[in-house]
Parts: structure tokens; C-alpha cells; sequence
């Protein structure tokens, strides 16, 4: 949501301010550049070479100014005004004062495409153009303008996100946020003696107005999904990894430092291996799939689609977690990540730390501390969240980030609710060199990163792409066991039932009776049970077990469920198993 105090620089600037779609690829096509420069094949290294940032910024202009020259001759074949709009005709200045020549070949092309163009008017539109930027109105907003549009790279233009102006760099082909201080540095080099520009004040103010020449705060919201490596782009389309030249249109403000390749990762396999292996069968594969998915899909940028966070839990210590967490923390640029506790949502200087962020890792959470379930539902479930950073106005945003969450012990919460559980994907290191005896590996995370990352960002992003084209994670059984264990554990109700009590749909129970049954195991058992009506909301609402509130013989009961054979003798109906007329209707209290 942008400023609405803002100048609408578009019509004072040609810009394409629209979000950027991929073009699609041809079925059964090989994915390859979408505009043609490049036809590598999937994760194939390209050679990059070695230029000054000069020479790159001027490389990289001079292609854009050739694509767009090409596009406009294309255009005028039947449109006699495409060369008279503004875009088109700041290439075209720049042309004639660059190379007048091939401008002078240009020219004649544009009047062979169309003979309905006319060229006098277009010199004088070019010429017009050209006296109209080199004066600049001794104001604010004139400076503010003209720094504005020296920032810009041919049809990109700085962008404001959140109080922060991102600048494009040709050369590096991404978004380069420009600290406040560097803004004031670059209008007082330009402009500094001029009218209304010789003071601290004046490039303040100069500043704060070029701040809002475009204030976009979804701007990399609405950016490609992908991930930018060196001078390359990688996405998912149609299931497949593809790779691209990286561009401005990609709308990244980073990238990594390394290519995906696919080669061997021994160390890697090895540790993974270790980690997870498991005398259950399937549960090492599931925990390792799981694990790879999730790092595919936070490395793409497309985890928040899936509303999950992600805890690894390890009971002992020493198993791995920190290990594989900072393996996969270099799959994403430390400028996309946070580190923000889920126990501190609520408090708005923290959800600002997560804004635009790819990755929020939490090292190990509070013990005592239980999540709260309204701003975890919320910043989940992508609902826009207010935040703030310091000496700034607040903002609001939605979640970009896929959460990881770190453990030694069961995560604490006051919601019970399935909403709440649905919204976690569990794991577990079982296996803890603490436990076993087994010496420690120091330095293990480093030299994996060092020979092995490309091919293991290989690997994820392969379980990424199979991510996107189920629409969800992969199942694991270890996640059923331990979502099952949790739910009893953070709820005495489950807890009682699991330990007390069987499930049938011809079994029943008076309300009453199953009450203080479960009063008296609370007591037993130093949990502190919940009130009458809150048991009855958490079981007339349980689709999982199945139990229903209804009436017998006008008494209450649970119908579904019984205490086990030994104990039965406790409850005062004198069968509980024998059938009888009941009532689906709920009965109230």
C-alpha cells in the first residue's frame, strides 16, 4: 500500500511501474531466457566475465537501449505515435547525443516502417525533451526530480519500500537500498550552492521529497518468485527449475554468490544421513524430503504461500539442528533474513524485522514462554500486520518469510485449537551425539558449505519445484507422531483421553461423570484442569475424535467415547456400551 501523500511521478516520468509476469514458456520447450539472450540448458554455468562496474553499467544500458530501439521500430509498422512516447523518446535523445550516426540510421527506419510518422515533429519533440531535462526548477521538488531521474536506469526508476529507497544498479542488475545520509551526500554534490540548496536543511528536505516521488510498499511483494545467483535467475516454471539472465525486472535486491550445479554433495549426504537415520522405516527419507522442501521453497521465495511454520525439535541436544540450519541459511542472503520470536509478534518494532524477509530462523525458543495464537494466526494466515522501525511510521505488510523454529523441548500454547496445529510442520533429530557418546564435529557446517553448496542449492531447488507442483509439503510420519504427542501434552482434555479413556462411536459417557473423572486424573496427575464449559466446547468440537454432546434418558453424556474396561466401574451408567435412544441435538448448560 503506497503512500497516499505521495507525487505521482509516473506522469511527470515514463515508468512501468507494473508488476513484471514471466513470459511463459512453450510446451515441451527447454526454459530458457525470456528475452532470447541466453538458451542454457537447466543449471548449465555460464562464464562471467570480468568488467569494471563502468563498463558494465554502460554494457548493460547500451542492450536495453538496443531492445527498446527494436521494439519501437516493431511498434510503428502501425502505430505512428509510438515513437513520440515519453520512454521511447528519452532512448531516442540519448541516441542522438551518443552516437549520432547510427541516430541519424534509426531516423530513417522509424520513416521507412511508417510513412505517417513525421520526423521534423519528432526532433522537436526529442529536442524538447532534451532542454526540459537539463533545466531544473530551483526548488525542492525541482532537485528532488532531477536526482530522481539521474538515480533512474533506463525504464527503472528508484522505488520507496517501506522508508527505504531502493535504487537500481545496471551493473549488478538489482535494487540497492540508498541509507538516508547517501541520499543527502548525492543531492549536495549535485545541486549543493544552488537556490534553496546551501544548507543541511535543504538536502533534508530535498530528500524527504525524493522519498516520495514513488513510494511502493509492494513493490518486491509483487517481484518474480525466485532467486538470484551471481548474474543468473532461477525459477519454477511448469514444474521444472529454470534459469535465466537476472535483470532488473526480477526485482531482487541481492543475490547469491554461488550458481546451482548439479554435482555430488558426499559430506552432505553423509551428515544428513546420520542425523536422521531411524529404525522405522520411511522415517529418514520422510524427515530428509521434508527438510529439503522446506529449504527449496524459503530459497525460491515461496514459502509463505504454504502458512507454516516449521519447528525441529531435539530433546537432548547436540543432534544436528544447528548444523543443518546453518547449511541452509547460506541458500538464502543474509539481507533476507530475521530472527524474530514468535513470543514477541505482538509487539510491532519485531514484525518490522520480518518485513520483506525470505527467512526467520529463531535458534532455540523460550521454555516458559507460550506463543501467542492471534498474531502466530495472523502473521501465518498473511494477514497485513502493522510494523515499525525505529524513529519511522508505521506500515503495514504481509508475511514474505517461511518460519524455522528450534527446540529442545515441546512448543508451549494456550490454544488447543486445530486452527492452531494446522499451521506447524514438526521434525526431529533423534540422534544426539550427547546421547550416544559420540565426539563432536567441529567446524562440519563450514567445510559442507564450502565444497558443497552448489550442488546442494541443486538439490533444494529441485525439492522446491516439487513443492509447487503438488501445492503442498510431503507427508512424514515422524510430523503425524509428534503432532499427535504435542497435542496431547499441551491439552490435560487429550491428555486424560489418550491415557483414560477409548474411542468407539457405540460407546458413551455422562458429561458429568466424564468431568470428574478427568478432575481427579488432573489432580493426580499436577495438571490444573480446565472449567466444565471449556471441556465441553474442546469435545463438542473435536471433528478428530469423533465425540458428540447429546442426551440420554435426560442426562447429558459424550457419545463416542468410554473410560477403559478396568476403570468403567467408576461411571454411574450401568452399561455404557448398550445401546439406547439418544439426541444429536447439543445440549446447553
Amino acid at each position: 500500500m503506497g503512500n497516499p501523500n505521495t507525487y505521482d511521478i509516473d506522469l511527470l516520468f515514463a515508468q512501468d511501474g507494473a508488476p513484471i509476469q514471466g513470459t511463459p514458456l512453450k510446451e515441451g520447450a527447454d526454459c530458457t531466457e525470456t528475452d532470447g539472450a541466453m538458451n542454457d540448458e537447466e543449471f548449465e554455468p555460464e562464464p562471467m566475465s570480468e568488467v569494471d562496474g563502468g563498463a558494465a553499467d554502460e554494457h548493460a544500458d547500451s542492450l536495453s537501449s538496443k531492445k527498446i530501439v527494436e521494439e519501437l521500430l516493431q511498434r510503428s509498422e502501425t502505430d505512428c505515435g509510438a515513437p513520440f512516447e515519453e520512454v521511447n523518446l528519452r532512448v531516442l535523445l540519448a541516441l542522438r547525443d551518443e552516437n549520432y550516426p547510427e541516430w541519424m540510421r534509426v531516423r530513417a527506419r522509424i520513416k521507412s516502417a511508417n510513412k505517417d510518422v513525421s520526423l521534423i515533429k519528432l526532433d522537436r519533440a526529442i529536442s524538447r525533451l532534451g532542454t526540459s531535462l537539463k533545466e531544473v526548477a530551483p526548488t525542492h521538488f525541482g532537485y528532488a526530480k532531477d536526482i530522481w531521474r539521474k538515480l533512474s536506469v533506463e525504464r527503472h526508476s528508484p522505488v520507496t519500500v517501506h522508508g527505504v529507497l531502493y535504487v537500481p544498479q545496471a551493473s549488478s542488475q538489482l535494487w540497492v537500498p540508498m541509507s538516508f545520509s547517501e541520499l543527502q551526500a548525492s543531492i549536495a554534490e549535485a545541486h549543493d550552492g544552488q537556490a534553496n540548496c546551501f544548507r543541511q536543511e535543504d538536502y533534508h528536505s530535498i530528500a524527504k521529497v525524493v522519498l516520495t516521488l514513488k513510494d511502493r510498499s509492494s513493490f518486491f511483494e509483487d517481484a518474480p518468485e525466485g532467486v538470484a545467483c551471481v548474474r543468473s535467475f532461477y525459477s519454477v516454471r511448469d514444474g521444472a527449475v529454470c534459469k535465466e539472465r537476472l535483470g532488473l525486472k526480477h526485482r531482487q535486491t541481492v543475490a547469491l554468490g554461488f550458481e546451482p550445479e548439479e554435482l555430488p554433495t558426499p559430506l552432505y549426504d553423509a551428515f544428513m544421513r546420520e542425523t536422521f537415520c531411524s529404525t522405522v522405516e520411511g522415517e529418514e527419507e520422510g524427515q530428509r524430503r521434508l527438510m529439503e522442501e522446506f529449504a527449496g521453497a524459503v530459497m525460491l521465495g515461496v514459502a509463505h504461500r504454504y502458512e507454516k511454520a516449521f519447528a525441529w525439535l531435539d530433546r537432548y541436544g547436540r543432534a544436528g539442528k544447528g548444523t543443518l540450519e546453518k547449511i541452509y541459511n547460506k541458500l538464502v542472503p543474509a539481507e533476507l533474513c530475521s530472527a524474530a520470536s514468535p513470543t514477541l509478534w505482538g509487539k510491532e518494532y519485531y514484525l518490522a524485522m520480518m518485513a520483506g524477509k525470505r527467512l526467520n530462523v529463531v535458534g532455540e525458543l523460550a521454555e516458559h514462554l507460550p506463543i501467542p495464537a492471534a498474531e502466530f494466526k495472523s502473521v501465518l494466515g498473511r494477514d497485513e500486520v502493522v510494523g515499525r522501525f525505529p524513529m519511522q511510521p508505521p506500515f503495514t505488510f504481509r508475511n514474505t518469510a517461511g518460519h524455522l523454529f528450534m527446540s529442545n523441548h515441546m512448543i508451549r500454547t494456550n490454544d488447543h485449537s486445530a486452527a492452531f496445529f494446522s499451521r506447524w510442520l514438526l521434525a526431529e533429530f533423534p540422534n544426539s551425539r550427547l546421547k550416544s557418546g559420540l565426539p563432536l564435529d567441529v567446524g562440519l557446517s563450514e567445510r559442507i558449505a564450502k565444497s558443497e553448496m552448489p550442488g546442494i542449492a541443486y538439490k533444494v531447488l529441485q525439492a522446491g519445484a516439487r513443492v509447487l507442483h503438488q501445492g503442498s509439503y510431503s507427508l512424514s510420519k515422524v510430523h503425524d507422531r509428534l503432532m499427535a504427542q504435542w497435542q496431547r501434552s499441551a491439552s490435560s482434555v487429550d491428555e486424560f483421553i489418550h491415557e483414560e479413556c477409548e474411542l468407539q462411536a457405540s460407546f458413551h459417557f455422562r458429561r458429568a461423570e466424564f468431568y470428574r473423572a478427568y478432575v481427579h486424573w488432573c489432580t493426580e496427575s499436577g495438571r490444573k484442569p480446565l472449567s466444565k464449559g471449556r471441556v465441553k466446547e474442546m469435545l463438542e468440537h473435536n471433528l478428530k475424535m469423533g465425540i458428540k454432546l447429546a442426551t440420554l434418558d435426560g442426562y447429558e453424556i459424550f457419545r463416542g467415547i468410554r473410560m477403559k474396561p478396568d476403570l468403567t466401574a467408576e461411571s454411574d451408567l450401568d452399561d455404557p456400551s448398550v445401546s439406547a435412544p439418544v439426541s444429536d441435538q447439543p445440549a446447553d448448560f
